[in-house]
This record gives C-alpha cells, structure tokens and sequence, in this order.
C-alpha cells in the first residue's frame, strides 16, 4: 500500500484502524494527525482518550499537537493547506474545513473536560480516583514499592513469622533452610512483583495457596504428599527383580560387581525408603544419573553363563523404572517448593498490602489489579462503564506492543461490553510494532497486538494495515535490517522495509573484535616474593574498544558529512550526531573514562551513581569532618577538594605540626596566623559550618555551605568544560537528596550520614542517581544510552559498543507464568528452582519462555541498528569461550557477507566536509580570572615543509589520544602513514618527554587547544599538559633547532603563555618547544 493511500485509511475518523507501522515510519505523526483529524471531525477535546507507553512519549503527544494547533492558528492559508492536504483531507473539503482548522487551538485549549493523552497506569490511577466509595479504594497515593519499602516490610513479616506457629511461618523456615535466605528473598520478592498475575491465576483470600496448588498438582503429576519412593518400594514384583538382579550379580567374579552386589543388599537394611532408594540408584546408575553400561554382552555370558540374557534385561528395565522414579521425584521436589513459595508468599504479600494499606499507598500492579477487579464486578462494573461511556468517543492507543495480558484484559472488559450495534460505541485507533516489543521484563506481551488486531477487525470492523516504509533510515541500513531479519526464523512474518530517503547516504561499519594480548611467558627462574610482586595478567579488551570508540569519534566529529534532519542540508557531524548503544550498564564506566581523556563531551545513562562521584564525595568527607573532628582523612580530603582548594604545601605544613589531629592543628595554625591565605580561609569557614551544622537541618546547613563557600564558582573554575553540566547537575541532586530523605529533616548530621553510607551500599535501584542535565546545558555532546533507553530515538550516528557479548546471566529463583493473550487469566504460574529439581513436565513451558526470550533478543538489535538514520557502527571484545549462542555482531557479519559487501563494511563511503574545529572549551577560573573563549581555524598547509609538518602533528595527535597504530587517521595517505607513524613514535618514545604522554605522569591533556584573548590574539596550542606542579605548553616542530627559529616562535609561546596563565590561574606556566629528534627546548 502506497504512503498516500495508507495515511488516508488511518485517519478517517469514520473507522476503527489497527497499524503495525516499522521503525521509523512515524507513529507519533500518524496518532497525533488522527487526534486533529478526529477534532475537525467535530469531536469534543474531553471525548479523545490517547493512551501511551511512557510519560515522557505522552508528553511529546502534547506538544506535537500544541505546535500544529498554533500553526492552523496562526500559519498562513498556504501552510494550513498543504498541512491539511499532508493528512489526507481531500483538496475540496479543504476550504469548508479551514475555519474549524483555525479554531481549534482555542476550543482544544478551553475544553472543559480537557483531551486526555496519558500512559495506561495514569489513566487507570484516574478511574481509582473516581471509584465508588464502597471499594474503599479513596484517598490512596500512587507510591512505587521501591527496595526500601520491601525492605521494611519484611523485616515486620520476619518479626511477625517468628511470633507465630502457622503455616506460611513453616513454609518460611523450610524455604530458609533449604535454599537459603537470599533465595528465599528473591523467591517471595519476585512473586510479590507478579501479584496482579498471581491475583487473576489464584483469586484473592486464603484459599488462593490451595487453588494455585491444585493446578500446579495436574501439570507435575504428583500428589499432595511425595509418593515416587514409596511406590517404587512398595511394588513387589520390582522388589522381586531387584533381587534376582542381585543373585546373578554375585555370581561375578569381578570386584566391581561384588561391589555393587553389596550395595543392593544393603536395601532392606537401610534406615528409611529414601536411603533404600539411594542405595538402589547408586548399583544402577552412575554418578551423572545415567544407567550403568555394561563392558560387553560377550563378557556378561562369561560372567553370568545361562543368565546373562536374563540379567541384561533385568538391567534395563530396572534402570529405567529407576530413571522414572528420579523424574518423578524431581516433580515432587518442584512441587514441594512451590507449595511453600505460594503458602509463605501468600503470607507475605497480604503483610506487603496491609503496611501499604495502613499508608494508604498504591503501586503501579495494585492499579491494574484494582481496575481489572471493578471491571470484573458487575455493580461497579455498570458505575465505571457509564462513566467511560459518558466520556469517551475515541480511544487511540500507541506503543501498543509494550501493552501486558492484564492491561489487554481491562480494555477488553470495557470494549466487548458495546454491542454491534451501540451508538455509544467508540472508534479505536491502535498502532505498534511487535518487532520493537523489548519490555518482557516488565510484562509487555507482544503477542497482545494480534490478538487485539483480531479482535477489533472481528466486532468493530477496524481496518488493519501495515507500514513498512521508514522515513529515518538510509537505504543502506535498510538493506542490512532487511537481511538480518528476512532470514530468521524467530521473524516468520518479517516483511521487508523501504526507505523513503532514497538519496541519504549510509553505511554500516562492523569493527574487528577486541582481542586479549598474549600473556608473557613465565619466568624460568623462582620469583623472591619479598623482591618481586606477582604479574598480574590484565585484561585490557575492554579499555581496547573504549580507546577504539574515542579515537573514531574524534575522528569523525568535524570531519564526516551529515544531513542535517530539520533543514535537510549537509553539514559536519557534530558530537550531539552520535549515540552510543550499550545493553549493560556496569561495563559503561571504561568507555565514560575513555571520552574524558580524550576530551569529548558526554552524557551518560548511568544509575544510582550520584555518591560515586568525586563531587558527592567531596561533600560527604566535608560533612564527616564537621561532625567528627578527629576524622583526619575526611578534613584532608575535604581542604583537597576545589570548594577549600588546599595544596600539597598546605597538607605538609599541617602534617608537620603536632597536635593531636589535624583539625587541631588548621584551628591552631590559623590562631597563630603562620596559615596560608588558603588554610586560613578553610578554618574560618569550617568553624562556622560546624557550629551551624548543631543547629540547621542538613539542607539548610548545605544551603549555606554553597552560598558561604562559593562552591558552584570553585567547581566551576577546577572542572573541564565538557564535564562541567554533569558535576553542576551532581551537585544540584545531592543537595536535592539532602532535602528529599525524610523531607530534609533529620534529626541530626550523623543520621543523614548513616544514610548516605546505607545508601551507598544499596543497589542501582535504590542508590541515588546522578544529576539530570538540563537540555539548555546538554549542549554538543555524545549521548550514552542503553537500547532500551534509546527506544523512541535516532540519531545520524549510532554505535553499539559490546555487540559480541552472549553471556546471560542465570535467572534463578525465578517465576515462570505463561498467560495467553487471548485468555481471561493465566494458564500456568509457579516458580523455578534449582535446574536439577524443576523436572521434565514443565520443559514446554520453559522452552516457550526461552524462544520468547530468544525473540526479545532480535528486537533488541532491530531497536538498536534502527535508531540510527545514517551510520551504524558495531564493535565488541572477542570472547575467551565459544558460545552456541550468536551474537549481535555475529549477525551483522552474517548480513554483511551475504550482502557480498567490503570487509566489515556495507555502505556509502562518509563524505567529508570542510569546517572550522571546535573550540576547546577550558574551564572557567573564578571570578577575579579574565575569561576566554577559544576560538580559531587551522591555515591550509602550502609547501611541502608544511604539508609534512602538518602531517607530522596530526600523526601525534592520532598516537597521543589512543588512536590505532595499524591505520593512519583521517588527511594522511597510507603510503606516507609508515614514515610518520616512526616519526611520531620518536617523539612519544623519548625518555625525556615520557611525562608529557604518558597519562599515568600527569593531570591532563589537551591536543590542538585553541584560544582567543580579548585583544583578538587568537592561537591554537598543539598540547597542552597539565603537570602537578605547573602547565606546560608544547609547541611541535619537524626541523632542527635553529637561531632565527627560536627568535620567530618566542613571541607565539609567550602569548601561549600568558592566554594560559589566564585561562587556568593557580599554577606556573612552562613553553617548550619538542623537535623531531625528541628532543625538549624550554623556551
């Protein structure tokens, strides 16, 4: 179907319509188009219900659709023309269709009810709100139940079981002493996160346990007490074999049967039926489980003469009832501990609902499960029916594949509640994309979309159409989607996509894997522990695709033409073009590292790291000191720190006094007035902040500590400007958490430091998270996402950093629930256990778990390679194991080969483009300090001298900032590459420049720092090193050192000098200038 044709279909307000619309096809555009097309169809603002994912995609519905109402307003009859004509109003309807097009801003915006555009748990928490009072369902506040509530709540549960002697406490102590207590935990937590599922499996009340129970008894097979053993015991024509099995056994004259001839007859004077059975499984089967194989059938006839037919049958048969007296007590087992999960964690979630109960709180799984209910009640199902009757008209759906059974089922109840020919019946609008669907861990069920499809198309005659046609990705990249996809068999029903951006170039780049160096040999000789430490094999794959990510970022930002999305023109790539994919967050520390030594601006996704970073340690330590004054360790680090700005200098004239502490020792080095200006200005101002730190609440007291202090100037002057938005973000949250824990009103410092410590300790969940920068402050910078964070955006640049990983971590202890769609409640729930206990009935289940499992997988890699509109990069380590599993960068090489593209690499190659370099922003000095900004634009080399010289400080540059030595960088030709990267090496390798490049030797670095003086004077420094004791500017040069050079370039590093002597005040600054030799002439 056309793109005309298409939109025409989906937004005729007259029909219901269900759209599986690709990745990129414009899904928002076409809801929010249906929603204005629906108005100036004469629908009322109040009577539109859109329903979203995610408050963020809501938020963007809104403002899309504020934006095109103020353009019919206020755009010229042309531009609503061609608006309209885009939303398929017919060229001659346009005209009777204007005036209302031009009203409707204000009719939108005065409508009283107002149009709704919400998520699913914001909807369902309104119609809680408006529940009669008989469901006692009044005056709840919506609280997710975090880690810290569980964690409270279960230490009430434990205190409650020990008090009493019932069964859910038996059922705890078994589960306790059986799979231990952080099993158990995780057990009861991970029900506990299911329980509107285990409400719509089980019921509600006392008898839920025994209903679950009783389904659970009918898929394993077993009983309600274990009875494998027994019967097996019991049977006596199996008792009678095992016997004669024996007599023959002992007619062997080898060892190993008398062995296993002893062990049988130590059966009936074992203890109890499971030594017995332990007794008989040990002479049938091995180790493994298996059935013992016999040597030969030739040597049994020797051994066992006339009986060796009758033992070898014997030996079978016994072994397989064996085998399927194991299986079958392998579902008792499961059983047993599933009988004690739901008996303990019943028990456990009624405490978990009365502490919130008693609260009045509410979370997202108690809506749900509170909404389905009053549907499922037919006298507040008839009260809540008429009210959304009374209200809604049309009802539009987005994202519709992240939707879960429960959801599906609330929509359902009021949906088929219309008959076929209700005039009160709404108009549906659904669109999604199964392929996208990457939310199973929190319940998303794709398989919702068909069922829902099926179901409008059936009773509300919806049209269903398909959009495969995407209007961000280059064809290229189209072309690599479509042959990973069209050959999967987890996507049966792919169909391949089109791009509409038939002339965007594009590219798809697969980097060769990061592989592990080969370890040294060791030592023929004995290491002297006491002389020699031990070499430590390191790892260093990871740093390696880290460096490789920098070094091609810098690369291409400045350099590679892009199509600029809003004006459609080409321009070089900027920072701000380029996201980064990753599907882990903990491996983002490494790469986070790499940028900042190189110098690029980032903004990264990481969780609950506000206390790891060094400004909320900063505070912390300052806070500790102020409380105990002994700290030694807290006051050093906090005088370190840019708010007290100490030296070296400094901490060694307090080390050498000798008061008892150092705390001491600053009061009294400031009372006798032999303090520097700098240890003077942090005695005044810590006294004073301890003597109020007795009287204020932490965040007063911090309130004052920033004002006093001039701390947002201080860590403005001591921080670079690409890291800067994030440390003045960190700074706002930690103030804000200040305020947040107990509403800012501890009773004491010491007990918001006790929680800053518990809070440390505790996991990314609970952990505060770093601050959020601003959008006004994000400004050009690389944007660190993991795929599912990155659902809903794209960007010209798209790299998935660690694409080879496969390793998944084992989900034990976990709940497996399998709930059909199109089914009112689930069909199977229990838990799974340890892997040798969970049995063979279940095995159907699990095994469907694991292909949905597989199938997130693929969507993972369709949301991660469509996010990018036209370069996609893919890069990884090589793994130390073979894995049966493929991973993301198997994939892609796959579609690569097959697409018969270059090594790696399918795809345009990037245009370049001529641009000024960005500016290197320094970091602001304080406020008596002269302020530059950098500015400049490198001249275009003429002679050959130059162009060599050129290429010679672009070599240096590529080497210095972690760039591959196998490939030159951008602008030097590989045949030249050799000789340059020699002569770069010369320079790097110099013993007496080691300090400059080595990172381990110095503060920072800066390659081409450019500046501009208020006078004009503007200059580009080719590095600039910030050493401990002093900066130093280096000024590379290819010849030899020569008179009438030197007297040429001393005027240029003395304005080197003094631009860098304002722009970082504090510390001597030294010009030299480095020749090719390597050697250093200090100017």
């Amino acid at each position: 179907m056309s793109p005309p044709k298409l939109i025409a279909q989906a937004l005729d307000p007259r029909h219901s319509v269900v759209v599986e619309a690709c990745a990129g096809s414009g899904k928002t555009w076409l809801l929010v188009s249906r929603i204005l097309r629906l108005l100036l169809d004469g629908a009322s603002p109040g009577e539109i219900l859109a329903i979203t994912y995610t408050r963020k995609a809501a938020r963007e519905i809104e403002a899309r659709l504020s934006d095109w109402l103020r353009l019919l307003a206020i755009g010229s009859d042309n531009d609503v023309r061609d608006f309209l004509l885009q939303r398929a109003l017919k060229p001659e309807e346009i005209d009777a269709a204007m005036p209302r097009a031009r009203g409707l801003y204000e009719r939108v915006l005065s409508a009283q009810p107002s149009l709704t555009v919400s998520t699913f748990h914001g909807w369902f928490a309104r119609l809680v709100q408006g529940a009669p009072l008989s469901s006692d369902l009044a005056g709840f506040v919506l609280h997710e139940s975090g880690v810290r509530l569980k964690d409270e709540v279960w230490q009430l549960f434990a205190t409650s079981c020990g008090r009493r002697n019932d069964a859910a406490t038996a059922s705890l102590l078994w589960l306790l002493q059986h799979v231990g207590a952080e099993a158990t935990r995780k057990l009861l937590f991970n029900l506990s996160e299911r329980r509107a599922e285990w409400h719509a499996y089980a019921g509600e009340g006392g008898a839920a346990p025994a209903r679950a129970l009783a389904g659970l008894r009918e898929c394993l097979g077993v009983g309600e007490a274990p009875a494998a053993i027994d019967n097996l015991l019991a049977d006596e024509l199996f008792m009678r074999k095992l016997h004669e099995y024996a007599e023959i056994l002992r007619r062997s004259d080898v060892e190993g049967d008398q062995q296993l001839a002893a062990r049988l007859e130590e059966v009936s004077r074992a203890a109890d039926n499971p030594a017995r059975f332990s007794r008989i499984t040990s002479a049938l089967l091995t180790r493994e489980g298996t059935p013992r194989q016999r040597k030969s059938a030739k040597k049994d006839q020797e051994r066992f003469g006339a009986a060796a037919a009758r033992f070898a049958e014997l030996h079978a048969r016994l072994g397989e009832r064996v085998l399927a007296t194991l299986a079958a007590r392998r579902e008792e087992q499961a059983y047993e501990l599933n009988a004690h999960v739901f008996i303990a964690g019943a028990a456990w979630m009624e405490a978990l609902e009365q502490y919130k109960r008693e609260r009045r709180l509410m979370d997202f799984a108690d809506l749900e499960w509170h909404v389905s209910r009053m549907l499922a009640d037919e006298p507040r199902a008839a009260f809540l029916q008429a009210r959304l009757d009374a209200r809604y008209r049309h009802i539009l759906l987005d994202e519709f594949q992240d939707t879960n059974p429960l959801q599906w089922q609330i929509l359902l109840a009021w949906l088929a509640a219309y008959g076929a020919q209700d005039a009160v019946r709404p108009r549906v609008f659904v669109v999604g994309d199964p392929k996208q669907s990457i939310y199973r861990f929190r319940r998303a069920e794709p398989r919702v979309f068909d069922c829902a499809a099926a179901f409008l198309q059936a009773e509300y005659g919806a049209h269903r159409l398909a959009n495969d046609t995407t209007r961000r990705n280059a064809p290229r990249l189209i072309e690599v989607v479509n042959q990973i996809f069209a050959e999967t068999p987890q996507f049966p029903h792919f169909r391949p996509h089109c791009s509409l951006n038939e002339s965007l170039p594009g590219r798809v780049e697969l980097l060769p894997l990061c592989v592990r160096e080969a370890a040294e040999a060791p030592p023929a000789h004995l290491r002297n522990p006491l002389a020699t430490p031990q070499a430590v094999a390191e790892d260093g794959r990871r740093r390696q695709e880290a460096a490789l990510l920098a070094a091609r970022i810098a690369e291409t930002v400045g350099r590679w033409a892009v199509v600029d999305r809003d004006s459609g023109c080409t321009r070089p790539a900027r920072y701000g073009d380029i996201m980064v994919l990753t599907r882990r967050r903990g491996i983002l520390p490494e790469y986070e590292r790499a940028l900042r030594a190189a110098g690029i601006p980032y903004l990264s996704v990481g969780r609950g790291g506000l206390l790891r970073t060094l400004e909320a340690a900063d505070l912390t330590a300052l806070l500790r000191c102020l409380v105990t004054t002994a700290d030694d360790l807290a006051l050093a680090h906090a005088l370190r720190s840019p708010l007290l700005g100490a030296g070296d200098e400094d901490l060694l004239q307090l080390a050498g006094r000798g008061e008892p502490n150092w705390w001491q020792r600053l009061q009294g080095s400031a009372g006798e007035g032999s303090a520097s200006s700098v240890l003077a200005r942090a005695a005044h101002l810590l006294a004073g902040w301890r003597e109020a730190a007795a009287l204020l609440p932490v965040h007063d007291l911090l309130d004052r500590i920033y004002h006093e202090g001039d701390l947002v100037v201080r860590y403005r002057a001591a921080v670079p400007a690409a890291l800067w938005p994030g440390v003045a973000a960190n700074l706002e949250a930690f103030i804000a958490l200040a305020l947040r824990l107990d509403a800012g009103r501890y009773p004491s410092l010491p007990r918001f430091l006790d929680e800053l410590a518990r809070l440390g300790e505790a996991g990314g969940e609970e952990a505060p998270d770093e601050g959020t920068i601003q959008a006004a402050e994000a400004g050009d910078r690389v944007r660190i996402l993991t795929i599912h964070g990155a659902k809903g955006l794209e960007a010209p640049i798209v790299w998935l950093i660690d694409a080879h990983n496969t390793h998944q971590p084992p989900d034990a202890w976990s709940l497996l629930l399998d709930w059909p769609p199109e089914s009112a409640q689930p069909s199977h729930l229990s838990v799974l256990g340890r892997k040798d206990e969970c049995g063979a009935r279940r095995t159907a289940l699990v095994e469907a778990e694991a292909a949905f499992a597989a199938r997130e997988e693929f969507n993972l890699l369709y949301v991660a390679l469509t996010r990018a509109q036209q370069f996609f990069f893919a890069s990884g380590i090589a793994s130390g194991h073979s894995s049966m599993k493929s991973s993301f960068w198997d994939r892609i090489d796959a579609a690569l080969a097959a697409l018969g593209s270059g090594e790696g690499v399918h795809g345009d190659t990037p245009s370049t483009v001529e641009a000024a370099s960005k500016a290197m922003h320094p970091a602001a000095p304080l406020p008596q300090s002269i302020a530059c900004s950098p500015a400049g634009i490198r001249r275009e080399a003429a002679s050959p001298g130059k162009t060599y010289g050129a290429r010679l400080h672009a070599a240096l540059d590529w080497l210095s900032s972690a760039g591959d030595a196998g490939r030159p960088p951008q602008g030097i030709p590989a045949a030249d590459w050799p000789a340059l990267r020699a002569a770069a090496r010369a320079i790097l390798d110099a013993p007496q420049l080691s300090g400059f490049f080595d990172p381990s030797c110095h503060l920072r670095a800066f390659n081409e720092a450019e500046f501009a003086l208020p006078g004009g004077v503007v200059g580009r420094i080719d590095r600039l090193v910030e050493m401990p004791e002093a900066y130093w500017v280096l000024d590379y040069k290819s010849g030899r050192p020569e008179a009438a050079l030197l007297e040429r370039y001393r005027l240029q590093l003395e304005n080197y000098r003094s631009a860098v002597a304002m722009l970082f005040p504090g510390k001597p600054v030294r010009c030299g200038m480095v020749f090719s030799d390597g050697e250093l002439l200090e100017i």
